[in-house]
This record gives C-alpha cells, structure tokens and sequence, in this order.
C-alpha cells in the first residue's frame, strides 16, 4: 500500500500543471471577446474539458489513493464517468479542431462558410450531446462502470463481455480510430503547411514567418503527444505487470498528455500567449502606479 501511496503522489505535478494551464487558456478566450473565433472557441473546450480532467486526478484520485480514503475508492465510478465523458468530448474536439486546421490550409476560401461562430458553437453542443448519451448509455443502460482496482493501482472497465463489446466498439474503439485520424491529418497540415512557408518565406514579413513558427511548433507537439496517448487506449491495464507500470501507462500518461497539451497551447497559440502577455504587463504597470502613489503618500 506505502508504494502505491508513494507512487500516486507522481500525479502531482501533471495534474497541477494541466488544472492551471488548461483553466488558464479557457479563462483567456472567455475573458477577451477578440478571442471568440472558431479555432480558439474549439481550442478552450479542448482546454476546459482537459481541465476538469485534470482537476478529478488533483483534487479526487491523488488524495483518494495517497490517504486511501476508502468512501471515496468505493464511489471512485463517479469520477470515472466524469473522466469517461471528457475523454470523449475531448476525441470529438481533436477531430473537429484537425479538420478546422486542414480546411484553413487547404480550403481557405471556403473556411468561413463551414466555421463561423454559430456553426462553431452548434458543433460544440452536438459534440457534448453525443457523449453524453454514450456514456449516461454505458453507465446506466448497461451498468459498466470505470472504477479504481486496488489490485492494479488504475481505472478498469467493469470486466463483462457486454462492457467490453461495448467499450471497445462505441466508446475506444471510435476513439482510437478518432486519435489515429488526428494523428494523420496533423500530419497533412504540417506537410502543407511547411511547404506554404518555404514558397512564401522571401515575401513573407518576419511576423508572418514568425506566426507559421508558432503553429508549425504547435501542431507537432500536439501530434507527438496524441501519438503517445495512443499507447494508453492500445495497452490492456490488466494484463500489465508490475503494478505501477499500469499506473503509469494509463492514470499517469492520460493526465500527463493533457497537462503537455494545456503548456503547448499557451507556449505556442500566438492569439492567446499575446493576451497572456498582455495581462502580465497590465499587471505590472497596475502595481507600479500602487507604488508609485504609496510612495508620494509617504512623502506628503
């Protein structure tokens, strides 16, 4: 048990690191209204949902198995349809937010017309909809629950043949397919993309260049890390042994992946790092004008 313990507490930093950069990106697009465009609006529900991922490991699965809170082992299902439901919002999202990039490089002409914000915000719903139903499905309909197994330190599938069909064909069955077309069509973008910026380096100015650095740079690092993720939808947690090794291909890497996600959009979005930017600086000028007049009323 001290291991396991011990072990948990690995979750700390990946946990805080996505509970504060992924509410930080949402904070920011809802905050500035010039932010409300499709690409950003899909990229803070990507955030948020990554976010309140990050906050259930934080805040219900580290102290419940640091402290071995055995109410909270017992009701770990509900963290775990929580989890279930962002893990596939958030499958819907990457797809959605790579077809928006593939048809900004590729059908430039045509991008406003299938991503405005009205259809942008239709999406979303639809999106949310959708795995709600499949999850209320799979944990009520068909009583399959995620919960966590003492035995093998992770979150498991009820073992039953019904869950099993089921997990593995509607919920990530779909959502492995959905991770290996993000990982091809990031793949096209970047191609395309980088062949747009030799053609156009000599005219290009040095902030365009730079701005394609940005996504060139942000578009490769959510690749590489989807294609991680990837190894914790294949590998079977059951079968892994020793125990913290299941710990660390499933709980750890999942909350590893969207803690990485929420640091590559804030490092390398360039609409939000401004905004970002831009606070810090309104903060610092904020603070100085305090000192400035707490200093003449020292003085006077």
């Amino acid at each position: 048990m001290l291991r396991q313990q011990l072990i948990a507490l690995s979750l700390i930093p990946p946990a805080t690191f996505g509970f504060v950069c992924n509410w930080l990106t949402v904070f920011i697009v809802v905050r500035y209204r010039t932010l409300h465009r499709p690409f950003a609006v899909l990229t803070a529900n990507l955030a948020a949902w990554h976010a309140i991922s990050a906050t259930a490991a934080l805040f219900f699965i580290v102290p419940m198995v640091v402290f071995d809170i055995r109410l909270m082992k017992e009701n770990s299902s509900v963290c775990g349809a929580i989890t279930l439901l962002a893990y596939d919002i958030t499958a819907h999202t990457h797809v959605t937010i790579c077809f928006n990039r593939f048809v900004a490089v590729f059908l430039p002409l045509s991008y406003t017309s299938i991503f405005n914000p009205r259809s942008t915000k239709v999406l979303i719903l639809l999106m949310t909809a959708v795995s709600t139903v499949i999850v209320v499905t799979f944990v009520t309909a068909l009583d399959c629950q995620l919960e966590y197994d003492d035995n093998h330190w992770t979150f498991l599938i009820t073992d039953t043949r019904k869950c099993s069909i089921f997990s593995w064909t509607i919920m990530f069955g779909k959502n492995l397919l959905f991770s290996i077309v993000d990982v091809l069509l990031h793949v096209i973008t970047f191609c395309r993309v980088v062949r747009m910026k030799k053609a156009a380096e000599r005219s290009s100015s040095q902030g365009y260049r730079l701005q394609e650095s940005y996504f060139l740079k942000q578009t490769f690092g959510q690749t590489v890390f989807m294609s991680i993720e990837l190894i914790g939808y294949i590998l079977p947690s059951r079968s892994l042994q020793p125990d913290y090794v299941s710990f660390l291909l499933s709980t750890f890497l999942w909350c590893f992946v969207h803690a990485a996600e929420g640091v590559i959009t804030l490092i390398y979005n360039s609409e939000i790092r401004r905004k970002l930017h831009r606070r810090k600086k309104s903060y610092r000028i904020s603070a100085t004008k305090i000192e400035q007049q707490q200093q003449q009323a020292v003085e006077n």
